[in-house]
Protein backbone atom coordinates (compact mmCIF):
# COMPACT_ATOMS: atom_id res chain seq x y z
CA UNK A 1 0.00 0.00 0.00
CA UNK A 2 1.21 3.24 -0.74
CA UNK A 3 2.08 5.89 1.43
CA UNK A 4 0.35 8.98 2.11
CA UNK A 5 0.86 12.85 3.58
CA UNK A 6 -1.99 12.40 6.28
CA UNK A 7 -0.21 9.31 7.54
CA UNK A 8 2.59 11.43 8.84
CA UNK A 9 0.57 13.01 10.95
CA UNK A 10 1.47 14.90 14.16
CA UNK A 11 1.60 11.94 16.70
CA UNK A 12 3.73 9.58 13.66
CA UNK A 13 6.34 12.49 13.21
CA UNK A 14 6.48 13.36 17.30
CA UNK A 15 7.25 9.32 17.88
CA UNK A 16 9.87 9.52 15.29
CA UNK A 17 11.82 12.34 16.30
CA UNK A 18 11.65 11.26 20.32
CA UNK A 19 13.28 7.72 18.91
CA UNK A 20 15.48 9.37 17.08
CA UNK A 21 19.27 8.99 18.42
CA UNK A 22 20.56 12.09 20.25
CA UNK A 23 23.23 14.36 18.87
CA UNK A 24 24.77 14.89 21.87
CA UNK A 25 28.10 15.37 21.92
CA UNK A 26 29.98 15.96 25.84
CA UNK A 27 28.72 18.66 27.88
CA UNK A 28 25.34 17.28 27.21
CA UNK A 29 26.37 13.77 28.99
CA UNK A 30 26.91 15.86 32.18
CA UNK A 31 22.97 16.04 32.50
CA UNK A 32 20.82 13.42 32.91
CA UNK A 33 17.13 13.54 30.57
CA UNK A 34 13.82 14.17 32.46
CA UNK A 35 10.50 12.67 32.19
CA UNK A 36 8.75 15.45 30.14
CA UNK A 37 6.36 17.76 32.24
CA UNK A 38 3.33 19.28 31.51
CA UNK A 39 4.11 22.44 32.67
CA UNK A 40 6.98 25.06 31.26
CA UNK A 41 7.62 26.70 34.39
CA UNK A 42 10.56 24.89 36.73
CA UNK A 43 11.28 25.85 40.77
CA UNK A 44 15.03 26.11 41.18
CA UNK A 45 16.09 24.47 44.17
CA UNK A 46 20.08 25.17 43.99
CA UNK A 47 22.50 24.10 46.78
CA UNK A 48 24.08 26.77 46.99
CA UNK A 49 26.34 26.03 49.95
CA UNK A 50 28.15 23.36 51.76
CA UNK A 51 26.23 21.16 54.81
CA UNK A 52 26.32 21.73 58.12
CA UNK A 53 26.43 19.67 61.18
CA UNK A 54 24.12 19.74 63.73
CA UNK A 55 23.74 18.07 67.13
CA UNK A 56 20.93 15.80 68.37
CA UNK A 57 17.66 17.39 70.27
CA UNK A 58 18.30 14.98 73.30
CA UNK A 59 19.58 11.63 73.99
CA UNK A 60 16.51 9.71 72.60
CA UNK A 61 15.67 12.08 69.87
CA UNK A 62 17.51 11.95 66.35
CA UNK A 63 16.87 15.52 65.81
CA UNK A 64 18.29 16.96 62.40
CA UNK A 65 22.19 15.87 61.89
CA UNK A 66 22.88 17.23 58.34
CA UNK A 67 20.82 20.81 57.41
CA UNK A 68 21.84 22.75 54.55
CA UNK A 69 23.10 26.12 55.26
CA UNK A 70 21.61 28.22 51.92
CA UNK A 71 19.16 27.79 49.18
CA UNK A 72 19.00 29.28 45.91
CA UNK A 73 15.17 28.74 44.71
CA UNK A 74 13.72 30.59 41.95
CA UNK A 75 11.32 29.44 39.35
CA UNK A 76 12.32 30.04 35.52
CA UNK A 77 10.48 29.21 32.18
CA UNK A 78 11.88 26.72 30.17
CA UNK A 79 13.01 28.27 26.36
CA UNK A 80 11.62 27.73 23.61
CA UNK A 81 12.80 26.18 20.30
CA UNK A 82 10.94 25.65 16.91
CA UNK A 83 12.79 24.42 13.94
CA UNK A 84 11.28 24.27 10.27
CA UNK A 85 11.89 22.58 7.81
CA UNK A 86 11.09 21.83 3.58
CA UNK A 87 9.56 18.26 3.97
CA UNK A 88 11.68 16.33 1.49
CA UNK A 89 9.62 13.23 1.91
CA UNK A 90 6.44 14.99 0.39
CA UNK A 91 8.27 15.25 -2.91
CA UNK A 92 8.95 11.43 -3.03
CA UNK A 93 5.34 10.90 -2.59
CA UNK A 94 4.42 13.33 -5.52
CA UNK A 95 6.28 11.20 -7.62
CA UNK A 96 5.75 7.66 -9.14
CA UNK A 97 8.18 5.61 -7.82
CA UNK A 98 9.29 3.51 -10.50
CA UNK A 99 11.44 0.35 -10.07
CA UNK A 100 10.90 0.39 -6.11
CA UNK A 101 9.64 -3.53 -4.31
CA UNK A 102 6.73 -2.47 -1.86
CA UNK A 103 7.90 -5.36 0.14
CA UNK A 104 11.30 -3.91 0.89
CA UNK A 105 10.41 -1.39 3.13
CA UNK A 106 14.48 -1.02 4.15
CA UNK A 107 14.47 0.98 0.54
CA UNK A 108 11.82 3.02 0.85
CA UNK A 109 12.65 6.79 0.20
CA UNK A 110 9.55 7.86 1.81
CA UNK A 111 10.79 6.24 5.02
CA UNK A 112 14.37 7.43 4.49
CA UNK A 113 13.67 10.63 3.82
CA UNK A 114 11.56 10.93 6.80
CA UNK A 115 13.97 9.60 9.10
CA UNK A 116 16.54 11.99 7.86
CA UNK A 117 14.02 14.98 8.56
CA UNK A 118 13.43 14.60 12.20
CA UNK A 119 17.52 13.67 12.49
CA UNK A 120 18.51 17.23 11.13
CA UNK A 121 15.59 18.77 13.48
CA UNK A 122 17.36 16.73 16.47
CA UNK A 123 20.66 17.47 15.58
CA UNK A 124 19.35 20.94 15.63
CA UNK A 125 17.68 21.18 19.23
CA UNK A 126 20.01 18.97 21.00
CA UNK A 127 23.30 21.15 19.28
CA UNK A 128 21.10 24.25 21.26
CA UNK A 129 21.06 21.48 24.56
CA UNK A 130 24.83 21.10 24.22
CA UNK A 131 25.05 25.05 24.16
CA UNK A 132 23.22 25.60 26.91
CA UNK A 133 24.64 22.58 28.99
CA UNK A 134 28.36 24.00 28.47
CA UNK A 135 27.22 27.22 29.51
CA UNK A 136 26.16 25.84 32.47
CA UNK A 137 29.22 24.17 33.26
CA UNK A 138 31.90 26.62 32.15
CA UNK A 139 30.07 29.99 33.14
CA UNK A 140 27.61 28.80 36.04
CA UNK A 141 24.88 30.49 34.55
CA UNK A 142 22.85 30.41 31.05
CA UNK A 143 21.98 33.14 28.48
CA UNK A 144 19.27 32.98 26.25
CA UNK A 145 19.09 35.17 23.27
CA UNK A 146 15.59 36.43 21.48
CA UNK A 147 15.52 38.71 18.15
CA UNK A 148 14.02 42.08 19.00
CA UNK A 149 13.05 44.10 15.41
CA UNK A 150 16.10 42.11 13.80
CA UNK A 151 18.78 42.76 16.74
CA UNK A 152 20.02 40.03 18.83
CA UNK A 153 19.06 41.07 22.54
CA UNK A 154 19.10 38.79 26.09
CA UNK A 155 16.22 37.20 27.05
CA UNK A 156 16.86 36.48 30.49
CA UNK A 157 20.03 34.67 32.29
CA UNK A 158 19.50 31.09 34.31
CA UNK A 159 22.10 31.91 37.26
CA UNK A 160 22.63 28.59 39.01
CA UNK A 161 24.47 30.89 41.83
CA UNK A 162 28.63 28.82 41.48
CA UNK A 163 30.09 30.48 44.62
CA UNK A 164 32.88 32.78 42.95
CA UNK A 165 35.69 30.66 44.59
CA UNK A 166 34.90 28.40 41.76
CA UNK A 167 36.09 30.35 39.19
CA UNK A 168 39.86 30.78 39.74
CA UNK A 169 41.94 32.92 37.73
CA UNK A 170 45.36 30.88 37.23
CA UNK A 171 48.55 33.56 38.21
CA UNK A 172 50.91 34.51 36.06
CA UNK A 173 53.46 32.11 38.21
CA UNK A 174 51.15 28.99 38.54
CA UNK A 175 50.18 28.92 35.25
CA UNK A 176 50.43 25.30 33.15
CA UNK A 177 53.59 26.71 30.90
CA UNK A 178 55.63 28.20 33.62
CA UNK A 179 57.97 26.37 34.91
CA UNK A 180 57.68 25.25 38.55
CA UNK A 181 54.22 25.51 38.57
CA UNK A 182 52.05 22.92 40.67
CA UNK A 183 49.33 20.88 38.59
CA UNK A 184 48.74 18.39 41.35
CA UNK A 185 48.21 20.86 43.72
CA UNK A 186 46.04 23.09 41.80
CA UNK A 187 43.99 20.14 40.54
CA UNK A 188 43.56 18.72 44.21
CA UNK A 189 42.55 22.20 45.99
CA UNK A 190 39.97 22.85 43.24
CA UNK A 191 38.90 19.13 43.92
CA UNK A 192 38.45 20.13 47.81
CA UNK A 193 36.58 23.16 46.82
CA UNK A 194 33.99 20.86 44.94
CA UNK A 195 33.78 18.58 47.94
CA UNK A 196 32.93 20.86 50.22
CA UNK A 197 29.67 22.69 48.11
CA UNK A 198 28.25 19.55 46.65
CA UNK A 199 27.77 17.24 49.57
CA UNK A 200 31.28 15.79 49.48
CA UNK A 201 30.96 14.59 45.60
CA UNK A 202 34.59 14.48 44.18
CA UNK A 203 35.81 15.78 40.90
CA UNK A 204 35.44 12.90 38.01
CA UNK A 205 36.25 14.50 34.77
CA UNK A 206 38.82 17.95 33.52
CA UNK A 207 37.57 18.90 30.42
CA UNK A 208 39.74 21.48 28.56
CA UNK A 209 40.59 24.01 25.67
CA UNK A 210 42.67 23.32 22.68
CA UNK A 211 45.83 25.65 24.17
CA UNK A 212 45.22 24.76 27.80
CA UNK A 213 45.32 20.81 27.18
CA UNK A 214 48.58 21.48 25.06
CA UNK A 215 49.75 22.98 28.22
CA UNK A 216 49.07 19.79 30.36
CA UNK A 217 50.13 17.36 28.40
CA UNK A 218 53.44 18.63 28.12
CA UNK A 219 53.43 19.62 31.95
CA UNK A 220 56.00 17.75 33.81
CA UNK A 221 53.26 16.50 36.63
CA UNK A 222 51.70 15.17 33.54
CA UNK A 223 54.91 13.72 31.28
CA UNK A 224 56.53 12.29 34.27
CA UNK A 225 53.35 9.96 35.24
CA UNK A 226 53.45 9.14 31.37
CA UNK A 227 56.88 8.31 31.42
CA UNK A 228 56.80 5.83 34.50
CA UNK A 229 53.87 3.71 33.18
CA UNK A 230 52.23 2.91 35.59
CA UNK A 231 48.36 2.38 36.46
CA UNK A 232 48.21 3.41 39.92
CA UNK A 233 50.66 6.09 39.44
CA UNK A 234 47.47 8.10 37.80
CA UNK A 235 46.26 5.91 34.96
CA UNK A 236 46.89 5.86 31.17
CA UNK A 237 46.64 9.03 29.09
CA UNK A 238 45.65 8.39 25.24
CA UNK A 239 47.23 11.51 22.89
CA UNK A 240 45.76 10.12 19.97
CA UNK A 241 44.25 12.79 17.29
CA UNK A 242 40.66 13.39 17.22
CA UNK A 243 40.00 11.97 20.02
CA UNK A 244 37.93 14.03 22.63
CA UNK A 245 38.68 11.64 25.28
CA UNK A 246 42.22 11.30 26.14
CA UNK A 247 42.27 9.07 29.03
CA UNK A 248 42.57 9.19 33.17
CA UNK A 249 45.03 11.16 34.85
CA UNK A 250 45.60 10.97 38.56
CA UNK A 251 41.39 9.32 38.59
CA UNK A 252 40.46 11.77 36.48
CA UNK A 253 38.43 11.24 32.91
CA UNK A 254 40.92 13.75 30.70
CA UNK A 255 38.72 15.77 27.55
CA UNK A 256 39.91 18.03 25.22
CA UNK A 257 36.55 20.12 23.05
CA UNK A 258 37.46 22.81 20.81
CA UNK A 259 34.30 22.87 18.98
CA UNK A 260 32.47 26.19 17.97
CA UNK A 261 29.54 27.19 17.42
CA UNK A 262 28.10 30.77 15.82
CA UNK A 263 25.56 32.64 18.30
CA UNK A 264 22.16 34.54 17.06
CA UNK A 265 23.70 37.80 16.45
CA UNK A 266 26.50 36.11 14.47
CA UNK A 267 29.24 36.20 16.83
CA UNK A 268 31.54 32.55 17.01
CA UNK A 269 31.95 30.98 20.56
CA UNK A 270 33.79 28.32 21.63
CA UNK A 271 32.03 25.72 24.04
CA UNK A 272 35.21 26.24 26.67
CA UNK A 273 37.75 29.07 25.47
CA UNK A 274 40.60 27.27 24.04
CA UNK A 275 42.56 29.14 27.37
CA UNK A 276 40.44 27.52 30.07
CA UNK A 277 40.07 24.35 31.29
CA UNK A 278 36.88 23.28 33.41
CA UNK A 279 36.61 20.41 36.61
CA UNK A 280 33.56 18.87 36.77
CA UNK A 281 31.74 16.42 39.24
CA UNK A 282 29.70 14.10 37.03
CA UNK A 283 27.43 12.31 40.26
CA UNK A 284 26.44 16.10 40.93
CA UNK A 285 22.32 16.83 40.82
CA UNK A 286 22.67 17.88 37.29
CA UNK A 287 19.18 16.85 34.95
CA UNK A 288 17.92 18.50 31.43
CA UNK A 289 13.76 18.79 32.65
CA UNK A 290 11.41 19.62 29.55
CA UNK A 291 8.68 21.70 29.29
CA UNK A 292 5.54 20.97 27.10
CA UNK A 293 5.24 22.28 23.90
CA UNK A 294 2.88 25.33 23.70
CA UNK A 295 1.99 24.54 19.95
CA UNK A 296 -1.95 23.84 19.65
CA UNK A 297 -1.72 20.77 18.02
CA UNK A 298 0.52 19.11 20.54
CA UNK A 299 -2.11 17.12 23.24
CA UNK A 300 0.62 16.30 26.10
CA UNK A 301 4.02 16.20 27.45
CA UNK A 302 6.65 15.50 25.57
CA UNK A 303 10.17 16.02 24.89
CA UNK A 304 10.21 16.67 21.42
CA UNK A 305 7.06 17.45 19.26
CA UNK A 306 6.73 17.38 15.06
CA UNK A 307 4.27 17.71 12.93
CA UNK A 308 3.74 18.97 9.20
CA UNK A 309 1.58 21.73 7.41
CA UNK A 310 1.10 22.45 3.93
CA UNK A 311 1.98 26.45 2.34
CA UNK A 312 0.36 27.81 -0.71
CA UNK A 313 3.18 30.30 -1.35
CA UNK A 314 5.72 29.58 -1.52
CA UNK A 315 4.14 26.05 -2.15
CA UNK A 316 5.29 23.17 -0.20
CA UNK A 317 5.03 20.87 2.81
CA UNK A 318 7.10 21.68 5.73
CA UNK A 319 7.52 19.89 9.19
CA UNK A 320 7.84 22.00 12.54
CA UNK A 321 9.54 20.63 15.38
CA UNK A 322 9.56 22.04 18.70
CA UNK A 323 11.26 21.26 22.28
CA UNK A 324 11.43 22.94 25.63
CA UNK A 325 14.40 21.70 27.21
CA UNK A 326 16.51 23.47 30.60
CA UNK A 327 19.14 22.10 31.97
CA UNK A 328 19.17 22.37 35.94
CA UNK A 329 22.07 21.56 37.97
CA UNK A 330 20.76 21.61 41.84
CA UNK A 331 24.77 21.21 43.30
CA UNK A 332 25.78 24.94 42.83
CA UNK A 333 29.47 23.80 43.50
CA UNK A 334 29.66 20.92 41.18
CA UNK A 335 32.23 22.37 39.04
CA UNK A 336 35.38 25.04 39.40
CA UNK A 337 37.09 26.83 36.26
CA UNK A 338 40.08 28.12 35.72
CA UNK A 339 40.33 30.88 33.74
CA UNK A 340 43.46 31.51 31.31
CA UNK A 341 46.18 28.62 32.11
CA UNK A 342 48.86 29.54 29.92
CA UNK A 343 48.07 33.56 29.73
CA UNK A 344 46.94 33.45 26.02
Amino acid sequence: MALTLDQFDTVALTGIIRLRPPKWNLFSTFFKPQAPSETDIFELHTKAYQYGVLPPIGEYSAGTLMQPQGWEISQVKAPRFRTKRLFRAADVLMKRQIGRSPYDLESDPVIRLVAEDMDAHRMEHDRMIEIMCAQAATEGKVTLYDLDNGAAKAAFTIDYARPASHTISVAKADQWNAEGSDLFEQIDAASTLIQEDSDGLPATDLIMGATAFAAFRNHPDVVDIMDNRHIDAGGALSFRVAQLNKGTWNGLRIWTYSGTYKDIDGTVKHFIDPDDAVLLARDAESVIEYGRPVDLDCSGATTYFAKQYRQDDPSGVFTVAESRPLPVTRHAGWAVRFDSVTGN
